[in-house]
Order: C-alpha cells, then sequence, then structure tokens
C-alpha cells in the first residue's frame, strides 16, 4: 500500500506574456486563429487560487486544456488514452481501458501512476494518486456530461488540493444554463461495439439549474476473450443555485464499469530480441489468453474445501458513488469558496498473470519426476504430450475505498492586480483489501486457453479443475489515512506582460493501517494433492502500521 508523501511546497512562476502565440498552453488539435483566440480566453479553473480562475492566456504554468468536441476527436479508449493530447505525458494502456501506466516527463517511475491525479470538479476522486492495484484513472469515466478537460503540468498544482506536483487531470461537468439542452448520441464499432451517451440540462425556476446524463456500453474488446470484456455504464446528475453575489451546486455520480484486464502474452524473440512475432496460435496483435473456459472459476481459499467464486469478466472495474459540491460567495471585496466531495465503492482486480515461458506438456509432467497423462478441464479428451502449455495466475484482489476532502478558500484583492489567497485542505480516506495471488493454472498457449488436468502415474494428484496452486499471497488489510494541509499565494500582474505567482505550503498526513499475519499450509493435509501444498492464509492475528509525518 502506497500513499503519497507530505510536503512543504514553495512555487514561483513568472509568466511574460508574448504578442506572439502563448507557448506556454496547448489545445488538443490544431484551431483556426478565432477559435485559438476563444481558447486562450476561455476561463481556468485548475491551479488557480481564486475559485473563479483565469484566462488561459494569463496562466503563467502550463495546461492543456480540450473541449467535448476535441475528446471526442482525439477517439479515447479509456480516460489515461486521453491524456495522449498532452505534451509531455505518456499513458500505456495496453491493459485494455483500465490499470494504465502514466508516465510524466521529468518524474521517473516503474509503473502504475504515482504523479498522476485525477479530479471531478476541482476535488480529487481519491486523495492519493497510487495504490497497489489502483490507479486514478481507472475511477472515472469520459462521457457526455464532461464540459472540458484541463490538464496542469507541475506549475502551482503542489500548493493547491491534494498537492499533486507531476500531473493534474481535472474533468469539469457540464451544469445547467438558461437555455435548455439535449443530447442522444449512439456509438458503434469493431469488436461489437454498442453504446449510448445522453445528455439534458436546462432551467428549473428561481436560480435553479439542472444537469442529467450518462451512458451504457457494451463491447468484445480490442482483444476478444469470448465474453463482453468491457461493460456498464455511468450515470451522473448536477443541481445549481446561483445568485449574483455566488454560486451553490452539488453534483452525485454513480459508476459501475467492468473492463477485462490484458496482461502479457509469449511472444517469440529473434536477433537478441529485436525481432519479436507472434507465437504460434496466439495472435500479438489481436490474441488473449483469456476465454470462457475459466471465466467462471471457484478459487480454494481455505481449509474444508473453502472456496470462493470469482468471474473474470468483472476484469479491473469499479462499482463506486461521488458526491460533492462547490460554493462560492463574493462579499464586501472578499471571496471565500469551498469545494467537498465524498467517495464510496469498489474496484476489484481479477486477472490473469502469466508466468515463465510456454514448454512441452510432456516436459511439463516430467518436471514432477513422474510419467502421466492429461485431459481437458472442461472435456475435450485427452491432449498430447506435444502440446505447447504455459502457467498463468488467476488473481484475485478485492479493494473497497471510502474518502472525503474538502478544500477552502478566501480571497482578498490587495490592490489593483494582486490578489492574496489562504486556504486548507483536509482529505481521510481508506482502503480496505482482500487478495488472493497466485492460483496457478495449467492452460494451453493459444488463443482462448483452455485448462488441462494431469493425472500423475504415481499417484499424486497434481491438479484441481486446472489448478496447479492456490494462493501464495493472502492479504487482509485495512489502511487509513489523513492529510492536514494549508496554503497561501498570491498572484500579481506586475504589467500588461508580466505575471507574478508565489504560493506555499504546509501539511501533516498520518497513516495507520492493519495487516493481518499469514501462514502457508497444506490445506487438505495430504501431501499427495500437489496443488494445495503451499497455501497462504490470513490469520486472526494482525501487526500494526502507524506513520506520522509533517513538513
Amino acid at each position: 500500500m502506497r500513499f503519497s508523501s507530505p510536503r512543504y511546497t514553495l512555487s514561483l512562476a513568472v509568466a511574460a506574456a508574448l504578442l506572439a502565440p502563448d507557448g506556454r498552453t496547448q489545445t488538443a488539435t490544431p484551431v483556426s486563429g478565432n477559435q485559438e483566440a476563444t481558447t486562450l480566453d476561455a476561463v481556468i479553473v485548475s491551479g488557480t487560487a481564486r475559485f473563479k480562475g483565469l484566462a488561459k492566456r494569463d496562466a503563467s504554468f502550463s495546461i492543456t486544456t480540450a473541449s467535448p468536441e476535441q475528446i471526442q476527436q482525439a477517439v479515447p479508449q479509456s480516460t489515461a488514452d486521453l491524456l495522449k493530447i498532452v505534451p509531455g505525458v505518456w499513458a500505456e494502456p495496453s491493459g485494455g481501458g483500465t490499470g494504465a501506466n502514466i508516465f510524466v516527463r521529468g518524474m521517473p517511475s516503474e509503473g502504475d501512476a504515482p504523479f498522476v491525479t485525477m479530479q471531478l470538479d476541482g476535488s480529487p476522486l481519491f486523495p492519493p494518486p497510487t495504490l497497489s492495484f489502483l490507479e486514478n484513472s481507472t475511477l472515472f469515466r469520459v462521457d457526455d456530461t464532461v464540459e472540458r478537460m484541463e490538464v496542469l503540468r507541475g506549475g502551482s498544482s503542489p500548493i493547491f488540493s491534494n498537492g499533486q506536483p507531476g500531473l493534474t487531470v481535472n474533468f469539469i461537468q457540464k451544469k445547467g444554463q438558461d437555455e435548455p439542452e439535449g443530447s442522444v448520441r449512439l456509438t458503434g464499432g469493431n469488436n461489437a461495439l454498442r453504446r449510448i451517451d445522453v445528455f439534458n440540462s436546462g432551467p428549473m425556476g428561481n436560480g435553479w439549474y439542472y444537469s442529467v446524463g450518462g451512458f451504457f456500453r457494451e463491447t468484445d474488446g480490442v482483444r476478444d476473450p469470448q465474453f463482453s470484456a468491457d461493460k456498464g455504464g455511468q450515470f451522473s446528475a448536477t443541481l445549481s443555485k446561483r445568485w449574483d453575489n455566488g454560486e451553490l451546486s452539488f453534483y452525485a455520480r454513480h459508476t459501475d464499469d467492468n473492463n477485462a484486464f490484458y496482461t502479457a502474452i509469449p511472444l517469440l524473440s529473434r536477433n537478441n530480441g529485436n525481432d519479436l512475432s507472434s507465437f504460434p496460435g496466439l495472435n500479438a496483435q489481436t490474441g488473449t489468453l483469456l476465454g470462457r473456459d475459466f471465466r467462471n472459476v471457484d478459487l480454494l481459499v481455505g481449509p474444508d474445501g473453502q472456496t470462493l467464486r470469482r468471474d473474470l469478466a468483472d476484469g479491473r472495474g469499479v462499482n463506486i458513488d461521488v458526491f460533492g459540491g462547490e460554493w462560492n460567495w463574493e462579499s464586501g471585496g472578499w471571496t471565500v469558496a469551498d469545494r467537498f466531495n465524498v467517495i464510496s465503492g469498489s474496484a476489484p482486480t481479477y486477472a490473469l498473470f502469466t508466468g515463465d515461458a510456454p514448454q512441452r506438456l510432456g516436459d511439463f509432467i516430467a518436471s514432477y519426476g513422474s510419467s502421466g497423462s492429461a485431459s481437458y478441464t472442461n472435456g475435450g479428451g485427452v491432449v498430447d504430450a506435444n502440446q505447447q502449455v504455459l502457467e498463468a495466475g488467476w488473481w484475485s484482489v478485492d479493494k473497497r475505498l471510502n474518502s472525503f476532502t474538502n478544500d477552502l478558500r478566501l480571497s482578498r484583492e490587495l490592490f489593483v492586480g494582486n490578489t492574496l489567497t489562504v486556504g486548507a485542505y483536509y482529505a481521510k480516506y481508506s482502503s480496505a483489501d482482500t487478495w488472493y495471488l497466485g492460483n496457478t493454472m495449467l492452460l494451453t498457449a493459444q488463443n482462448n486457453a483452455r485448462r488441462i488436468d494431469v493425472a500423475l502415474d504415481d499417484g499424486r494428484q497434481a491438479t484441481r479443475q486446472g489448478f496447479t496452486s492456490t494462493a501464495f499471497l493472502n492479504l487482509r488489510a485495512k489502511y487509513d489515512g489523513e492529510n492536514i494541509a494549508a496554503f497561501v499565494a498570491d498572484e500579481w500582474e506586475l504589467s500588461e506582460r508580466l505575471r507574478l505567482d508565489l504560493g506555499a505550503r504546509y501539511e501533516r498526513q498520518s497513516v495507520t493501517g492493519d495487516v493481518h499475519d499469514t501462514t502457508t499450509v497444506d490445506l487438505d493435509g495430504n501431501p499427495a494433492t500437489l496443488y494445495d501444498n503451499a497455501t497462504s492464509l490470513a490469520l486472526a492475528t494482525t501487526r500494526r502500521i502507524d506513520q506520522n509525518d509533517e513538513a
């Protein structure tokens, strides 16, 4: 389990407004002169001290924005894939719709997305940017309820909200306006893609406005696993009240979406790894080991035949509820603004993880020091000894998430062109995890693989329903975190061409957790049943994690 570290941050940015087009800001696609002027005049709110934001052309930091039209033109396959329009960012979405590795230029990481925060209307979806088996982009789905995306790289972002020094991706939702608006969009495509997006908004009277929308889609996925790889949807709504001096708004969003998670497949390597090609029977471009043969399994997890039913179609999905709001008010030269959100839900990972390279079935059986025979687990007869096989683990990770965040700011213009903002940020969050890692199966090395059972001639039982092992790690843990930060920022327009942004942040963080001790046992006490002789079990006893930092 990893949580972001506390920090003391000082940010200084000096921007010179040039007569040439602004080189510090980017848009998703080339635009005409009039469109570019409109884009640069657009107001951004990410990374700004004041609630009302500032014109994009006046920003002293690098920010990329994308309108709904630009988002559609990018044709993103996932939330992470949309970041391909952002300079200095590389999203590696080979795992499918979720679970991407996102890399930010200048910030080395081995994987996941430790330097990326996803926000909804300025509030982080989950305060820590990355946990084991979870990165923030998994928690969000882009649909027609999004008014725009703002992506801030560095700059002033470490000062505000959860203080992300890398990449802050803020999705701004559409709210109701004076003119009613509605849309229905149908999408079809390869891999049996079927999707519908709907949106509706408008006035309710007496200064109240609403918006509702969402999507539902189903597809076989980029690599057909013989079942619906991606299936689910999202529904969201906003309610706003506006006055001359301010606004109060609330939003709610429910996401229930499942995405197959694709991991490594074998390839043929030649010329010292410089030439790669498809493994026979498994196309490198379209193939996957995933298949209906082991979509639904009963994992052996405890003594007396205790099993856990799991569905591979649930993949690396999310079932989460988000409720939040914001309030801002101007009076007597002061502006007070507050944002909050509450998140509760689950983000499981049910996936296949491959191990060693394929080998002949006959060689696999011989590794037990005995002769034997093999047959397909779900019928189909004897398996030839020359069949290429491999072992892959059916991993089950359940993760329950809860969080609350609040961002309060008070701003005042000290003199013409200079605005001072002071604020406080609070976050409380938890993650409850149950892992069963391992559960190795013997599979045919082919597209949509099949399970194999092995019967050894010496009487030992090597497999159970194709499983050659149980979990090598059974983790049960509960973590709680709390962050409290105070910050101050000053925005000073020294001239039409020069702007100075100063900021400082002080933060305290505490993380506690209880991790269950584990032991390794022979589940049934029979050494002849080889598949369960080294099973990890979580015990009732726990060890305590207690870490407090401030800076």
